[in-house]
């Protein structure tokens, strides 16, 4: 009887691995998606773990392999047509389409090779860096744009600075983290430019999941309706920063085509979506 009530206590714990929602992120994890994610959990009582906890350079086409066999529940990507095709999506941009609104990384010594950039056309003779399988690859390539790729994402930065391409569109909100971390490369951010796209970042479960999918929707929409959503959007560092430092208001806005934007895409949900350019923290 005592075993029994210890396994019981462990099941209403992190701890019980097999009720457990397996994260693509790790414990430590600080952005809002891992936030957001671990808010709506908590919300309809899931416990959940981290398998990728030993292992923080995954690759992205692991992480889809890996929702797709079982070894992950839920993990987040801009959306594609064939990711929704593949997968199922639930329909609240995570960042408010922030990341839709993408910065150049550049070498310092190239900071101001966009100072006379004015639309896509003075794009084309410049090459962007990008994982193999992302979205927004395929979605600057279907802009005419030239793309070099990487399976793995912590090669683009040494890549970028050892030229192998000149610019890499970062969502406004990680490059300064992303230069942070890699301190010991001449990067900075380019001043001039703001590549503006509609790309949504969801979370994402398995096709058949339809009861996490369910949960997940359940929980996040009443984020949104009693305020939640809104306020850790707002409080989050990432945010705070690009509200403070990428001087939205200055730059050249680079309109792209996104070809593989889905129809379910919560376009007139006005209340899911976040303008940087014309909007402020009110909260």
């Amino acid at each position: 009887m005592r075993y029994l009530l210890y396994i019981l206590i462990l099941c209403g714990s992190n701890y019980c691995n097999a009720a457990a929602i397996k994260l693509q992120s790790y414990s430590g994890d600080t952005s809002l998606p891992h936030k957001l994610l671990l808010t709506a959990l908590a919300r309809q009582n899931l416990a959940y773990i981290h398998p990728y906890e030993s292992d923080k350079d995954i690759s992205n086409a692991r992480i889809l392999n890996d929702v797709k066999n079982g070894q992950l529940d839920v993990m987040w990507s801009m959306t594609s047509e064939q990711l929704e095709q593949d997968y199922q999506a639930i329909y609240i941009p995570l960042f408010r389409g922030l990341l839709g609104m993408r910065l150049a990384m550049v070498t310092q010594q190239n900071q101001h090779i966009f100072k006379h950039v004015n639309s896509i056309k003075d794009l084309y003779q410049f090459s962007a860096g990008q994982g193999k399988t992302w979205p927004d690859t395929a979605i600057l390539k279907a802009n005419g744009l030239k793309v070099i790729t990487t399976l793995k994402y912590p090669n683009l930065f040494p890549m970028l600075e050892g030229n192998r391409f000149d610019y890499f569109p970062r969502g406004v909100n990680e490059p300064w983290d992303e230069i942070a971390n890699n301190s010991e490369l001449n990067l900075t951010v380019d001043p001039y430019i703001l590549l503006k796209y509609t790309a949504p970042l969801y979370f994402f479960v398995a096709k058949d999941n339809h009861t996490l999918a369910s949960q997940l929707n359940s929980a996040l929409q009443d984020m949104i309706a009693d305020g939640t959503f809104t306020t850790m959007f707002f409080n989050d560092s990432q945010v705070k920063m690009v509200l403070a430092k990428a001087n939205l208001a200055t730059r050249k806005v680079i309109p792209l085509q996104n070809p593989s934007l889905s129809s379910r895409t919560p376009l007139l949900q006005h209340a899911l979506w976040f303008d940087p350019l014309n909007e402020s923290n009110t909260q």
